[in-house]
């Protein structure tokens, strides 16, 4: 018997010797694949995702990928197969329409399940054809040409947002807070035609905003294992098994998607009873859309509108307060800001409620935007892509088929050669007094929103929230930092988000008509 069970302990140790060496093997034999194993970067960075782990998991990966391209160059191995690239002249080859660079599977992580079935957005998919499929029908929804449409949503949550402050104005307020419930306020109303609540109930309602925390957090840590995501969240027998035991995670794909399908239930219901006729909003637009040319299905529909809601706050949020942020920490272009607003006001170029054709002809504002979304745009990890199988040059360099290469907003949009010396500081002035030339090249090298057939197709839709609301604070509001700590805090999981920007309004004097 004891001889019996040596001999199985004898075993088990081999067995796990054995897994330890083939481990270590697999870990030098990947460490040092050709073609990447002359790649500068971090030692450790070849063999394990561990390294890139670091880098993001405390929230705080635009600096780290800043300094690690500062350290090693313009392409940098940060991990196995992954590859870190800081040269502007690569972002047409990987981004370009046309390219054949596809979305990793970092992705996967944002895929929702749709009755029992995994259902990718026109953000999550990796496939060119299907995103081509489910994007033509609803292209001119998201057109800058549709979006005054919308701007009737906008105005209402505006309002609602002014009279806030005017009751709040000396005193101190989470002004990241309540432009997270304004965002999240508009594009309900434009989605659905409906407010969730936010600015009303002046709270976080059903904890939406929190449960996304948890989904981008989690994103955050198994994006970079997403091998991992299919054995947890990923696991639909899993989740239902912690739901039955009630102590499953939050799940806000799912929830949007239900409210989804209520809200177009509802929009049935009204049309039904004619109540709903004259409705714009996006909803309604596409239930148009489906009558006349049948191009959509349901489970599309749900896809689109659910998307909206998903991801349609964050970014307006996170740009609002960039801007704000960096108008208060820089009085000349504050002052200079202010003074074209009221100039505008004076001459009578504003309507009640700033128009989106308005604000385009106030040139300090739309650079004012550009400039705060190139100092902190709303994605902060990198936008991976594999390497087609026949391999690429990049940077001078041959890299495998397979390998994963990625840009990095934060770190572009921090290039002296692109953007000036004076590149990590906040100054508008740079993109009135740029020549032709140089323009387009900061253009070019934007990347706030993405790039090329893959650009954020809610873009126009927070261009315009942004152009309009905040002339029409400005307008009316003072706004003065009011927290003990001189900057804000950041958090890094794929969206950069700020808290810690608490401020003061004062009311300026001038009457707001309904």
């Amino acid at each position: 018997m004891t001889i019996s069970m040596d001999h199985n302990l004898s075993l088990l140790l081999y067995l796990v010797i054995a897994l330890v060496v083939l481990g270590l093997a697999t870990s030098i034999r990947t460490g040092f694949k050709p073609g990447l194993r002359n790649l500068p970067g971090p030692f450790l960075a070849r063999f394990s995702g561990l390294y890139r782990l670091s880098m993001v998991y405390g929230g705080q990966s635009p600096v780290e990928y800043r300094r690690i391209h500062e350290k090693y160059g313009r392409i940098v191995r940060v991990g196995p197969s992954h590859v870190s690239i800081s040269d502007p002249a690569v972002i047409p080859q990987i981004y370009g329409i046309g390219s054949n660079y596809l979305k990793t599977d970092f992705y996967v992580v944002f895929v929702p399940y749709y009755k029992d079935q995994p259902m990718d957005s026109l953000f999550s998919t990796r496939d060119p054809t299907y995103h081509k499929n489910l994007k033509r029908p609803v292209a001119q929804l998201f057109s800058m040409t549709n979006m005054k449409t919308y701007e009737i949503y906008a105005d209402e949550c505006t309002k609602i947002f002014i009279d806030r402050m005017r009751e709040l104005a000396g005193s101190p307020i989470d002004f990241g807070a309540w432009l997270q419930w304004y965002a999240f306020d508009v594009i309900a109303s434009i989605t659905f035609q409906r407010r969730f609540g936010f600015l009303e109930q002046r709270r976080d309602v059903d904890h939406m905003i929190g449960d996304l925390d948890f989904a981008f957090n989690y994103a955050k840590v198994i994006g970079q294992f997403p091998g991992l995501h299919k054995y947890l969240v990923g696991n639909k027998t899993l989740l239902n098994i912690l739901a039955r035991l009630k102590v499953g995670p939050p799940d806000p794909l799912k929830r949007f998607l239900k409210i989804t399908e209520e809200e177009i239930k509802r929009y049935d219901q009204e049309q039904k009873g004619s109540s709903g006729h004259g409705r714009m909003d996006f909803l309604a637009q596409l239930r148009a859309k489906e009558a006349k040319d049948g191009q959509i299905s349901h489970r599309d529909m749900v896809n689109h509108l659910g998307n909206n809601i998903l991801a349609g706050s964050d970014t307006t949020a996170i740009s609002l307060r960039a801007v704000f942020y960096y108008l208060i920490k820089t009085p000349s272009a504050y002052k200079t800001l202010v003074s074209e607003i009221d100039e505008a006001d004076k001459n009578g170029q504003l309507s009640v409620f700033v128009t989106y054709e308005e604000c385009l002809k106030l040139p300090y504002l739309q650079a004012v935007m550009k400039e705060a979304l190139r100092m902190h745009p709303g994605v902060a990890f990198p936008l991976e892509r594999f390497v087609p199988a026949e391999g690429a040059t990049i940077c001078g360099q041959v890299i495998p088929g397979g390998t994963n290469v990625s840009v990095n907003a934060p770190v572009i949009h921090m290039n002296k050669d692109v953007f000036g010396d004076d590149a990590d500081q906040f100054r508008p002035e740079r993109w009135l007094e740029a020549s032709p030339g140089e323009l387009k090249t900061m253009d070019r090298n934007f990347l706030a929103f993405g790039y090329g057939s893959r650009t954020c197709i809610g873009k126009n839709i927070s261009i315009l929230e942004m152009g309009k609301f905040i002339p029409q604070v400005l307008r009316y509001l003072d706004v003065q930092w009011a927290s003990s700590d001189p900057e804000w805090k950041t958090n890094a999981a794929w969206f950069w988000r700020q808290t810690g920007v608490i401020v003061k309004f004062a009311w300026r004097g001038k009457e707001m008509s309904d």
